[in-house]
């Protein structure tokens, strides 16, 4: 099979890399080995841990990290890229809310995180004033979201100094025939339930709704009209159904990300997946690329664990694998090892050095990764492979959690390595 271009990985860098290839007309093939990241992300993107906006404080930062992906991407194109990425997911129906500056959304253990962009139905802490009075709330059953934890750690933080926080609890009988068990629900075991309700025209959300209103009555606070609930009411996309919902209840109602796994990053992947197929990409799931073959400092294909007899022919190439999460990366005793093209990579040789002694201490294994040259192509051997180009968690010289880059990081770089394929021609 030949194509213009490959890319390898499913997860936000490898959607972002194929969307603008597939939009510029090339014949793209998205090869992805099952769950990306995003199914255990909050949805969010993060740009650069900054107090003020984050745009402003790049310059400065990648001029203290010229070896940085955002340095060999450059501010332009990595505006450019988010910007496309909010095109894309609007399109697909799944708006993305920014500011001027990073805005904070809310965790499922009710702390506040600093970020760039946050689908529109996620409980966010903007520059309005905070309400008076917040209703967390959970389904009877749900283990993945507990309310007064939440509701004790946001207490804390100033900006709801002076806010009500109540707690929850929606009795839904119809959860109860749906399990086994009825105190192991998962947040995809309620959302398939919704989904199949209102296929079957049954109408699950009115006595849900009719639940948020025996709630908002039993608090006794006249004031009491903004609901965040966890997120796992829709597989699809939700917005539809939480609008509806406001409109039964007459509140404002939004959802957080619950732990692993996430429907919000799920929504986000499925989304631009979407997009992906409708501008005629080709996307194969569960395959997982296990070498290449090469023609001098080009590579001619790739080969899956479906047997090297069938080679994936291209012309360009992306490595969007991922981490050591992914298995874009393997950890060894005496380091580590990109297992496609065996990239060149960094890394410490002493394995005592890769970690630091306390928890939230730096560990430098966050910046293990493939090397690349300024133009994101692939080293190997110390010498840029032509056509095959790296981006996201597989990179080297970053570290998405002390820096609040990794979605950003991991969109400009697939944007950007698509960028220097079509400039080629």
């Amino acid at each position: 099979m030949k194509f213009d271009s490959i890319v390898i990985g499913g997860g936000m860098a490898g959607l972002s890399a194929a969307l603008r290839l597939a939009e510029a007309g090339q014949k793209t093939l998205l090869m992805a080995s099952g769950q990306s990241a995003l199914h255990f992300s909050s949805g969010s993107v993060d740009l650069l841990e900054s107090e003020g906006d984050p745009r402003a404080a790049l310059p400065a930062f990648m001029a203290e990290h010229p070896d940085h992906p955002y340095s060999k991407v450059g501010l332009a194109s990595i505006e450019a890229s988010l910007a496309d990425l909010q095109r894309h997911c609007a399109l697909q129906g799944l708006p993305l809310f920014r500011q001027e500056r990073n805005h904070q959304r809310l965790t499922p253990i009710g702390t506040l995180k600093s970020t760039w962009l946050s689908p529109e139905t996620c409980a966010c802490v903007t520059e309005a004033p905070a309400p008076d009075v917040l209703l967390l709330a959970t389904l009877e059953g749900f283990r993945d979201f507990h309310p007064a934890l939440a509701a004790a750690n946001l207490a804390t933080h100033s900006r709801f100094a002076h806010s009500r926080i109540l707690t929850g609890e929606i009795r839904l009988p119809q959860l109860a025939a749906f399990s086994r068990n009825p105190h192991e629900f998962r947040s995809a075991d309620i959302a398939r339930l919704f989904d199949k309700q209102q296929h079957d025209k049954q109408d699950l959300l009115t006595d849900l709704a009719r639940e948020i209103g025996r709630m908002v009555q039993e608090c006794g606070k006249p004031g009491c009209r903004h609901i965040v609930l966890p997120a796992c009411l829709s597989l699809g996309l939700v917005g539809p159904r939480l609008a509806e919902l406001e409109q039964r209840t007459g509140c404002t109602i939004k959802e957080v990300a619950t732990m692993p796994p996430s429907l919000i990053g799920m929504r986000m992947q499925e989304a631009l997946k979407r997009r992906f197929l409708a501008l005629g990409g080709t996307f194969l799931t569960s395959e997982r690329v296990l070498g290449a073959r090469y023609d001098g400092d080009r590579v001619i294909g790739v080969h899956s664990q479906n047997g090297d007899d069938q080679l994936f022919e291209a012309n360009h190439f992306v490595l969007a694998s991922g981490s050591f999460f992914s298995r874009g990366l393997e950890s060894r005793l005496g380091g580590i090892r990109e297992p496609i093209f065996d990239a060149d990579v960094l890394s410490l040789p002493e394995r005592d050095a890769w970690a630091g002694r306390r928890l939230f201490d730096h560990h430098p294994f966050m910046g293990f990764g493939v090397k690349t040259d300024d133009q994101l192509r692939v080293l190997r051997g110390g010498t840029p492979l032509a056509n095959l180009y790296g981006a996201g968690s597989v990179l080297a010289h970053y570290d998405p959690v002390r820096e609040g880059s990794g979605s950003g990081v991991a969109v400009a770089t697939g944007w950007q390595a698509a960028g220097h394929i079509l400039a080629e021609g």
